[in-house]
């Protein structure tokens, strides 16, 4: 009976020691309260994430007793991609009786951007922690959710979701696009299936023609905009955007826009054409 009470009281202090990570909270900014419920974000937006360690080992020295963690922190897309490169860090700090009094534990904190170009889903923070001092592990994952556009990828060169707008802030589009001599015409769409090069390095411009109901060049432009950059995160699909002002005695018909992509590094053309009128 005393060998079992001994091995007992072992075992709840064993338990007791073990490394975790406690307490994980996400945070709009920097500091802020922690997020309740399910937690969304958007592209362009950053996460940022706190959490804290219990069960760490203390060594005694020159007569002070020390805590020595490390962390790692992968931030990830659906898919598993990385955002961003991995995080890692070193926490050591003295640790008083009113500490141990107060139940004080060390304090992790990080941030992560959310790419423009981040699909929809949930992502995921893998959180790994390690003390120096006993050689134990903790790792445990947080999860929050990316309202992302989502944009259907392809294997080659192509154009999605183009829509004609009133205006430039516009977010809902036209049901028909129809404008008068004399407005501005707004149009907005999306550039994916471009191959990436080194470091996620992209190269593509586009340009456009308007046709008459004939088929006539009215007007060209063969360079309107072009976009090249690379990320460590891969932008599978880039927004493109394009106005027209149209003049005060252009004649009532039906127009054509013909869209011109070109893609550099993967050698790779594609044309839309998308009509509007004017009444």
């Amino acid at each position: 009976m005393r060998i079992a009470l001994v091995l007992g009281l072992l075992g709840v202090l064993a338990a007791a020691a073990r490394l975790e990570i406690v307490q994980p909270a996400l945070h709009q900014y920097e500091g802020g309260p922690a997020l309740t419920g399910a937690v969304e974000f958007f592209p362009g937006d950053t996460v940022f994430l706190s959490f804290r360690v219990s069960g760490f080992e203390l060594v005694e020295k020159a007569n002070e007793e020390s805590l020595a963690l490390e962390y790692e922190i992968d931030a990830l897309d659906p898919q598993g991609v990385r955002l961003q490169e991995k995080v890692g860090g070193k926490v050591s700090a003295v640790v008083r009786p009113e500490d141990k009094r107060a139940k004080w534990l060390p304090l992790v904190d990080y941030s992560v951007l959310v790419p423009s170009a981040a699909p929809p889903g949930e992502y995921r923070l893998a959180l790994a922690v390690r003390d120096l001092n006993s050689g134990a592990e903790a790792r445990r994952d947080v999860t929050f959710r990316v309202r992302g556009r989502y944009v259907e990828p392809s294997e080659t060169l192509v154009v999605r979701n183009f829509r004609f707008y009133r205006s430039e802030v516009d977010t809902r589009p036209l049901e028909v696009p129809a404008y008068r001599p004399g407005d501005t015409l707004w149009a907005r769409f999306d550039i994916t299936g471009y191959k990436l090069g080194p470091n996620n390095r992209f190269s593509i411009d586009y340009g456009l023609s308007v046709l008459s109901e004939s088929g006539r060049v009215l007007y060209t432009q063969e360079v309107a905009a072009a976009d090249e950059r690379e990320s460590y995160y891969p932008e599978r699909y880039t927004q493109g955007s394009l106005s027209l002002s149209l003049t005060r005695d252009l004649a009532k018909g039906t127009y054509t826009i013909l869209l011109t992509v070109r893609d550099h590094l993967g050698d790779q053309t594609y044309q839309v054409r998308q009509n509007f009128f004017v009444d």
